[in-house]
């Protein structure tokens, strides 16, 4: 309860919710925030880059397709498991004009693996770097309230 009184005196002293327990809160309006629970969901989303269609198929083939798999094991070492996943090329070829090309679902304990995961792209490995042949991004939610919770 100290820490809600600092934060009133001083609130840009205090990050919004620094030290503050969600059921500790009090909302002006009365509405209670809803709390992320663990384990979170994170949906990979992602699309090769022009670099990816010019690379040559044996470029592909030694650089970009053993370090992208790697990478992917990588994601589950970290804590990442898999939950479910979709590509949409189907219906289409070249690159992608939609916003993303393929998604991955997984469930991680902390969202600390998220970040990693991201940082897994950038990193070189064996000379490649993920970020010149895809672009990723990982965002986070939690399940579909009308289906699973």
């Amino acid at each position: 309860m100290r820490m809600l009184a600092t934060r009133r005196a001083y609130p840009e002293a205090c990050s919004r919710t620094a030290g503050i327990k969600f059921e500790d809160a009090d909302m002006p309006n009365g509405w209670e925030p809803l709390p992320m629970r663990r384990p979170y969901r994170v949906m990979a989303v992602g699309r090769a880059t022009t670099a990816f269609f010019a690379a040559s198929e044996d470029e592909r083939e030694a650089q970009f397709f053993p370090r992208f798999k790697q990478m992917l094991a990588e994601w589950e070492e970290l804590g990442a498991r898999v939950i479910a996943s979709f590509c949409d090329d189907v219906l289409q070829v070249g690159p992608n004009r939609h916003p993303w090309a393929w998604n991955l679902i997984f469930e991680v304990d902390d969202l600390d693996v998220a970040a990693a995961m991201v940082q897994a792209v950038r990193e070189p490995v064996d000379g490649v770097r993920l970020d010149r042949y895809l672009e990723l991004e990982v965002r986070v939610g939690r399940p579909f309230w009308a289906r699973e919770e």
